[in-house]
């Protein structure tokens, strides 16, 4: 099966080749490049969730498949969909937002997380409540984090509209019964950001109903320490720790446990001189459970690495 068809000069994104850069400044200025105008926004859209390419990056090709038309490589077009919507934030579409959440719940892949919160921040103020509006929709949790983080994205990336995004995010939070605890998290990880000490009692009242994922920011008490408005000798050692849930507890264990079992596979693998570890380094798999083993969505689903592609 061929991806859709597409005329000049967005067709020539099919062609561009890997996806470069990690952060926005360094990706190519598509619209200078290939010319690229508010005119050429459905056809982006349509790139950016053409299922034909994604199946291109899942792997999902064969070259002998005859349907390919001559001019289409799977290996270079399969980025299209990344150059796209890299596309529709530098052109600030707007409408692109809600097609661009659906491809975010449709391909749960790293490259979503990492650049669509870009992608919205390149759009600026008016991406704000498009962004809000999505949140009180039924869209994974996992990925309205990903919307959260674009919120936040529009004021890092424009420092004068910080006092309007923190405004956004506190309002958000102020609906904290309404989303889910990893959401909360996320917002106020977003707020703690720019320390926005505006948002401290909706923080509070957050936290007081036990409504916040504090794998995203440590305790209560933790994040009064980060704001400057407390010092951490102003709390025990229990109000410094995370509240961890018991889904959370049992998936550390689990992971600790897999960690505890790969050392040993190693160590029965190798010389006895390389695979004992010095007794000064303590215990590397205990340390290695404590830490925070969550991705970013505060226990969220695993992703597949065959739906993954790192970057170069």
């Amino acid at each position: 099966m061929a991806p859709h068809t597409y005329e000049p000069p967005v067709d020539a994104l099919l062609r561009y080749g890997e996806g470069e850069g990690i952060n926005a400044k360094d990706w190519p200025n598509y619209v200078q490049e290939l010319g690229l105008t508010t005119d050429h926004v459905p056809a982006l859209i349509q790139m950016a969730q053409d299922e034909q390419l994604w199946e291109f990056f899942d792997g999902n090709y064969d070259r002998k498949d005859e349907s390919l038309e001559a001019d289409i490589d799977p290996e270079e077009a399969l980025w299209a969909p990344i150059h796209a919507w890299r596309s529709l934030g530098q052109l600030q579409a707007i409408e692109a937002i809600q097609p661009l959440a659906q491809v975010l719940q449709q391909h749960d892949v790293d490259w979503c997380w990492e650049e669509l919160p870009q992608v919205f921040g390149l759009m600026g103020e008016a991406a704000i409540a498009p962004l809000e509006e999505l949140l009180s929709t039924k869209i994974d949790y996992n990925n309205k984090i990903t919307l959260v983080e674009g919120i936040g994205k529009i004021a890092k990336m424009s420092p004068d509209l910080r006092d309007r995004t923190v405004e956004a995010l506190t309002r958000q939070l102020s609906h904290f019964k309404n989303h889910h605890r990893s959401v909360n998290g996320a917002l106020i990880a977003q707020l703690l950001d720019f320390n926005a000490l505006e948002a401290v009692p909706v923080m509070e009242a957050a936290y007081g109903a036990k409504k916040v994922d504090e794998m995203f920011v440590g305790s209560w008490a933790t994040v009064q320490i980060e704001l400057g408005l407390k010092q951490k000798s102003d709390f025990t050692p229990e109000e410094l720790e995370i509240r961890y849930t018991p889904r959370q507890e049992q998936m550390m264990a689990n992971v600790k446990a897999f960690v505890e079992r790969q050392e040993a596979q190693q160590q029965q693998r190798l010389p006895r001189h390389l695979g004992t570890k010095p007794p000064e380094f303590g215990d590397i798999a205990a340390q290695k459970g404590s830490k925070k083993l969550a991705n970013k969505s505060g226990f969220g689903g695993n992703v597949s690495s065959s739906k993954k592609r790192k970057k170069k």
